[in-house]
């Protein structure tokens, strides 16, 4: 059983979700890698997150790394693939993070 409550890939888009993004952002504020993991923890429990919303709105530079210490953890989560132009228009494979099971300590 997963944590997105049986939603689509994209439950919420837009302004919404930047603005949930935003609150987490400053929620878990530092740049340490325990804060960055936790940023996206929570973002994950509320919704897929991608590569370049993590980078945009979460300030992490590298949420694979991140996701991967989560897994470590023992969070269950599942990388899809889409295609996404960036912000000067280029479009690129990244990956869309999603939540499948939570370890709960």
């Amino acid at each position: 059983m997963g944590n997105n409550n049986g939603n689509e890939i994209a439950p919420l888009a837009g302004e919404a979700k930047v603005k949930q993004l935003d609150e987490l952002h400053e929620k878990f504020k530092g740049n340490a890698r325990t804060e960055q993991a936790k940023r996206l923890l929570e973002a994950l429990r509320r919704f897929p997150v991608s590569t370049f919303e993590a980078r945009r709105h979460l300030d992490i530079m590298h949420p694979a790394g991140r996701v991967q210490e989560l897994r470590d953890e023992g969070h269950e989560i599942d990388t899809l693939r889409i295609s996404e132009r960036s912000e000067i228009g280029r479009a690129h494979s990244i990956a869309v993070y999603v939540l499948r099971e939570e370890t709960r300590p």
